[in-house]
C-alpha cells in the first residue's frame, strides 16, 4: 500500500506500486513540497494503487492519472493493455538528434551528434534497448580508455544515458544502466589558465596599437571579454538594448530570436546554460562603450553581428602572437581571469557561479586555488 515518508530535505514522498495487466508491477515515487500537499494526494494515490491491482482502471481514470503525473504516458499505455514497442539505439538517437537541432546551439547540436554517432558506431544502431546492459558499457568504456580521455568517455556515457531515459519514459525499460556507472577520474587534473596581470597588460597594449585585428575594434573587443568573462558567443550577439550604462548593468539574455528579414536564415542564438544573468559594468568598461558609435541592433557591428565567433577566435590568435603570450592561452582565456581576478580579490564563490553563468558550483570551484588567504595555512604543522 502507498505509504509516505519524509524526504531529506526535499518535502515529503509517497511510495507506491503500479500492478500491470501482464503481471508486472513497478515500484515508483512523488516528492511533495510540503506534508499537507502530499496527504491531499494520498486517497489519489492509493485508488491508482488498488484499482492497477484490480485492473479496472478506466480511460477517464488513466487520463486524470496521467494530468496529475502520478503516472507516464508508457505505463498509461501498459495499463490498458498495450504492448511495449522496444527501440533501437537508432530510433532513440534519431528522436534525440532532431530535438537537439530544435533545442540547441548549432555547435552543441555538432557536439551531440558526434558523441552519439560515435555510441551508435560502437553499440551498433540495431541494438535494441533492453540490451544495452551495464556488462555491455564497462566493456565499451575499457576498449574506449585505450583510444580516448576519460572526459571524453564521460561526456559519451550522458548522452548514452540520456538515450535511455527516453526508453525508460516509453516504458522499454525499468533501469537506465548508464545512470548507474560511476564516472571516470580525469588524472590529468587540469586548472584554467588564466592571464597574469603582466601578461593582460601586454595584451592590452597590443589590442590599442592593432588597427586591422577585429574590424579596428581589438582593444573595445577584448576589454570587454575581460571585464565581464563572456564566453565567446555571447559578446558576439550582444545587443545595445541589454547594456546599461546609467546603471552599470548587462544583461546576456539566454535566448535571441533571429525573426526580422535580413537575420532569417541565421539559428536563434542560445546560451551554454540556457540561462540569463546580469553581470556589471566596470567604470573602466563603460568609459570604453560609451565611446562606440550605435549603428545597429549589435554592439559590436550593426543590423549583423560585426564577426562570427570563430573569426574572432582566429583574429585572437594573432593578437595573442603580437602581445608574445604563450601559445596555450586562447580567447577563453579571457574568461578563465575573469574568473580567477574575481576569486583572488575574495568575491564570494557562489557569486562567481553566478556571474560566470556555470550551470554547476563544481565547475566553479575548479578556481578555487585562487582563493586569496591571510596566512600561510602550513605554519599551523608543527612537528
Amino acid at each position: 500500500m502507498a505509504k509516505l515518508y519524509q524526504h531529506k530535505g526535499k518535502g515529503w514522498d509517497i511510495h507506491y506500486h503500479l500492478w500491470f495487466p501482464d503481471g508486472t508491477d513497478r515500484r515508483k515515487w512523488r516528492t511533495f513540497g510540503t506534508k499537507a500537499l502530499a496527504q491531499a494526494s494520498m486517497q489519489d494515490i492509493e485508488a491508482l494503487e488498488h484499482r492497477s491491482l484490480k485492473n479496472t482502471l478506466s480511460r477517464d481514470d488513466l487520463l486524470y492519472f496521467l494530468r496529475c503525473r502520478y503516472l507516464s504516458k508508457a505505463e498509461a499505455a501498459l495499463l490498458m493493455g498495450r504492448a511495449v514497442v522496444v527501440p533501437t539505439l537508432g530510433e532513440l538517437a534519431q528522436e534525440f538528434l532532431a530535438r537537439s537541432a530544435i533545442e540547441c546551439r548549432p555547435h552543441t547540436h555538432a557536439t551531440n551528434k558526434g558523441r552519439i554517432n560515435n555510441l551508435l558506431e560502437y553499440f551498433g544502431e540495431d541494438l535494441p534497448a533492453t540490451e544495452v546492459t551495464r556488462d555491455r558499457i564497462e566493456q565499451y568504456r575499457s576498449e574506449r580508455i585505450k583510444l580516448i580521455s576519460a572526459s571524453t568517455i564521460n561526456k559519451e556515457l550522458i548522452k548514452l544515458g540520456q538515450l535511455l531515459d527516453m526508453a525508460m519514459e516509453r516504458g522499454a525499460i525499468t533501469l537506465n544502466p548508464a545512470r548507474e556507472i560511476r564516472r571516470l577520474r580525469d588524472l590529468r587534473e587540469r586548472k584554467p589558465r588564466a592571464l597574469t596581470k603582466e601578461e593582460t597588460s601586454r595584451l592590452l597594449e597590443a589590442a590599442r596599437a592593432e588597427k586591422r585585428l577585429f574590424h579596428g575594434l581589438a582593444h573595445e573587443i577584448i576589454s570587454t571579454y575581460l571585464y565581464t568573462g563572456m564566453r565567446r558567443e555571447e559578446l558576439v550577439w550582444l545587443e545595445w538594448e541589454d547594456i546599461d550604462l546609467e546603471r552599470r548593468r548587462l544583461t546576456i539574455q539566454s535566448k535571441i530570436p533571429m525573426n526580422n528579414s535580413m537575420n532569417n536564415l541565421l539559428p536563434d542564438f542560445k546560451t551554454k546554460t540556457g540561462k540569463a544573468r546580469v553581470v556589471g559594468i566596470a567604470s573602466t568598461l563603460a568609459g570604453i562603450l560609451a565611446t562606440l558609435p550605435r549603428t545597429g541592433r549589435y554592439v559590436f557591428g550593426g543590423a549583423l553581428p560585426l564577426m562570427q565567433g570563430d573569426s574572432i577566435g582566429h583574429a585572437f590568435k594573432k593578437l595573442a602572437k603580437k602581445a608574445n603570450l604563450p601559445t596555450t592561452i586562447t580567447l577563453h582565456s579571457l574568461r578563465h581571469t575573469y574568473i580567477t581576478h574575481l576569486m583572488e580579490a575574495g568575491v564570494n564563490p557562489r557569486r562567481v557561479q553566478e556571474l560566470a553563468g556555470h550551470a554547476t558550483f563544481s565547475t566553479t570551484w575548479r578556481y578555487s586555488h585562487t582563493l586569496p588567504s591571510a596566512s600561510i595555512e602550513e605554519d599551523r604543522l608543527d612537528f
